[in-house]
């Protein structure tokens, strides 16, 4: 694990990497974690997900969008079932889940939670998640609820789905909100694969496409489930055989081994995560050694060679490989892509036409509005940007005092959140997530287009996920209020932009990016 000491980075001494890298948001681990949980294996596994994240239909993977199918059940749940499993982190265990499906009178119930026990930068942050799903005969989504909670927050998803429509309602610090989301087709409880993959002529290389829905990312999404064949699998000290399949979301695969009834014996991510099917009292059950493996530690992305003085660099050339390119949002703005690699110029804010606020401009009005985790149009929110920006009209200069706020009252601390900005300005902490979030509410506020980008940045020999912003005065120009510096150095390398339904993808970075540096 790399160790803590003190160092300098963008103008300030900091004495560990608390809100300076990604606790895992934009570090795409627990994201995953959260992901193998809420849709456990091949059952809730792929429906719902992380209360969060996806709109896309992964075309990007498959080509044309495929058929998707619609199940209809063979065979009816008549008694509950009931599943524990003992969640690994590159073999250290770090917390349970367990998932009961409920016959009822038309359809069924679904209980799902976990408990999670997180080290992120050297503290152990507890979460717990708990899911709520009801289902018709056919496994059609009816209603969920979601909640998150951890030592900092707790976040509530509902939602009922009405023909086509599902209408939510979203409490997170007390700000309550609704929305509805027309659906393109009916979103299945991915418990339906349970029943219904293993009745099926499971010849190998045989593919199933499900129309699905995230309630954390409040969007649906197509997944795919592939028949890889059957094994003998190990666990509980006993061997069992076992169907293998592999569960494709966003470019991240996640292989299950499931017995005849569909039961999920274990579940493994190319992050390290792993499912264990357990005894209620053994998945309970603490492990004997205290969670030792930092997350943000185990996921950095090492170089050989090391960036002196980042911030001083006008300019940086990479080579980045072991991922496909093309799926990410690497040339534009200060960014180019080539075949010789990829080229970091530092912008400079002070040769742009900084426009009066508000800016007003048509190609900029998505960047200017409210959404659900960023309350742009909060009473708070706003109030605090006008006490901000004291009469300050400038563009450029109003971006500063609002980034010289955020840094200087948001403590940097890795926190366990969907992030969101009336609560980061209520519990006044957070990592680059929390300080983005609301950087982002304030500069729309106070009329600056701003947007979420993210990427990966450099410490001390290791490249780490990171999120910052970018901010319309004439151009778009990166801005990071957890480092305090406008524009970001050239380690910032952005992959991607957008709320968290685009911030999945970066999923596909985890264990298989490598760096050089030219």
């Amino acid at each position: 694990m790399r160790s803590a000491a003190n160092f300098k980075f963008g103008g300030s001494d900091f004495n560990d990497f608390s809100g300076i890298v990604c606790s895992q948001r934009a570090l795409p681990l627990p994201y995953m974690l959260y992901r193998m949980l809420v849709k456990r294996s091949i059952g809730v596994a792929i429906v719902l997900f992380w209360c969060l994240m996806n709109i896309f239909l992964i075309k990007r993977q498959l080509g044309a969008p495929p058929p998707v199918i619609t199940v209809r059940s063979t065979e009816k749940i008549t008694e509950n079932i009931e599943e524990w499993w003992g969640v690994f982190y590159r073999g250290e265990k770090i917390g349970y889940a367990s998932q009961t499906i409920t016959p009822k009178l038309k359809g069924y119930k679904l209980h799902d939670q976990s408990v999670l026990n997180l080290n992120l930068l050297g503290t152990v942050q507890p979460a717990t998640t708990r899911l709520e799903m009801e289902a018709n005969e056919d496994w059609i989504l009816e209603n969920f609820e979601f909640e998150l909670s951890s030592k900092e927050i707790r976040f509530t998803a509902r939602g009922r789905v009405n023909d086509r429509t599902l209408r939510l309602e979203l409490d997170s610090a007390g700000h309550k909100s609704t929305r509805e989301i027309t659906l393109s087709q009916a979103p299945y409880l991915l418990a339906a694969l349970k029943p219904y993959v293993v009745t099926q002529q499971l010849e190998t290389g045989k593919k199933f496409f499900f129309s699905t829905f995230d309630p954390a990312t409040l969007s649906q999404q197509v997944t795919t489930v592939v028949i890889e064949g059957r094994e003998q699998i190990r666990t509980g000290g006993r061997t069992e055989p076992a169907i293998k399949l592999r569960q494709s979301f966003r470019g991240i695969s996640v292989v299950s081994w499931v017995d005849g009834q569909g039961r999920t014996l274990k579940e493994e991510s190319p992050a390290g995560l792993s499912l264990v099917q357990q005894s209620a009292e053994d998945a309970k059950a603490a492990s004997s050694r205290a969670v030792s493996l930092d997350i943000v530690a185990q996921t950095s992305i090492p170089v050989a060679k090391a960036i002196a003085d980042p911030q001083s660099r006008a300019e940086l050339k990479l080579k980045l490989s072991g991922i496909n390119l093309a799926n990410f949002s690497l040339s534009g703005g200060r960014q180019r892509l080539s075949d010789a690699g990829l080229e970091i110029r530092r912008e400079d804010p002070q040769q742009l036409s900084a426009r009066s606020i508000p800016i007003r401009d048509a190609r900029m009005t998505s960047y200017l509005q409210p959404t659900p985790f960023l309350q742009a149009d909060h009473p708070s929110i706003r109030a605090l940007a006008t006490k901000i920006l004291n009469g300050e009209t400038n563009s450029y200069r109003a971006a500063v005092k609002i980034k010289d706020w955020v840094y200087k009252e948001i403590a940097k601390q890795p926190t366990v959140s969907i992030p969101n900005a009336l609560e980061v300005l209520q519990t006044k902490r957070g990592d680059c997530n929390e300080h983005t979030v609301l950087f982002n509410a304030l500069a729309r506020a106070a009329g600056i287009p701003a947007k979420t980008v993210v990427g990966i940045v450099y410490l001390r020999g290791a490249f780490y996920y990171h999120a910052w912003s970018e901010i319309w005065l004439s151009e778009w120009i990166s801005i990071d209020s957890v480092l305090n510096q406008f524009p970001s150095d050239v380690t910032h390398v952005k992959f991607l932009e957008g709320e968290i339904d685009r911030q999945l993808d970066i999923l596909q970075l985890i264990g298989n990016l490598k760096i050089e540096v030219l």
